[in-house]
């Protein structure tokens, strides 16, 4: 087995980890193996970019900020339009009855 050595860890990530390896039931050096092993798992930056890069195009009618401004509009004329109305008649709470 090869040996990694990390030094100068600051004290408050050196407690973090402490703390989430504990509260997974394992030591720090099984705990920042599953991390590795996690990060491992996944595309390197250049792989992932040269996989994106391979992906068709999407054409869109507008852009992406028209999008979201527009969706967000959407929300805020929801949530507006739920705390604007009155509350149903008839409806009595659990304390009213």
């Amino acid at each position: 087995m090869s040996i990694i050595q990390v030094k100068n860890v600051p004290p408050a990530m050196y407690e973090e980890l402490r703390h989430r390896a504990a509260e997974e039931g394992l030591t720090i050096r099984d705990y920042v193996l599953r991390l590795i092993e996690r990060d491992q798992r996944l595309p390197s930056k250049k792989e992932w970019l040269d996989r994106v890069a391979l992906l068709e195009p999407v054409a869109v009618s507008q852009s992406a900020a028209d999008m979201v401004r527009e969706a967000r509009d959407e929300r805020d004329r929801e949530l507006i339009g739920r705390t604007a109305s009155p509350p149903a008649e008839g409806r009595v709470g659990a304390r009213g009855r």
